[in-house]
């Protein structure tokens, strides 16, 4: 085997442990428990601010398993679960609607999801937990 060959084979290799490793990342359910901010909408690489309708918009995840959010200057309510396989949270509001959220990104203080709804698919919304 040429020098080459082993270098690409090791990129290879590199490259599917690396997405394994994204992958089996687990996702606590404690780290969820706080209130999110709205902070930024990204749709491919350009990031976009909240409109002034959105500036108060946020998640509180509590202990107990329900949800309390301001949507568009609205608040809504209900509980939610958390899939760590699938990485994703499901939220039902008070009059038993359901919104799928995939969570993208969890840190102590980013949270990034993807709603399951055709209309904004493609749209990552972005949270901040500010102290």
């Amino acid at each position: 085997m040429n020098n080459k060959t082993g270098i690409k084979a090791l990129m290879v290799i590199l490259f599917i442990f690396s997405i394994y490793n994204v992958k089996a990342q687990t996702i606590d359910k404690n780290s969820l428990l706080k209130k999110w901010d709205l902070d930024t909408y990204k749709i491919g690489v350009k990031k976009y601010p909240p409109s002034k309708k959105e500036k108060n918009d946020y998640i509180l995840f509590k202990k107990d398993m329900t949800f309390i959010s301001m949507s568009d200057g609205k608040m809504e309510s209900g509980a939610w679960m958390l899939n760590t396989n699938g990485s994703y949270i499901m939220m039902t509001d008070d009059k038993k609607e359901k919104v799928k959220a995939h969570i993208v990104v969890l840190t102590s203080v980013n949270l990034v999801l993807r709603f399951d709804i055709k209309e904004i698919r493609e749209i990552e919304v972005h949270y901040a937990f500010n102290l």
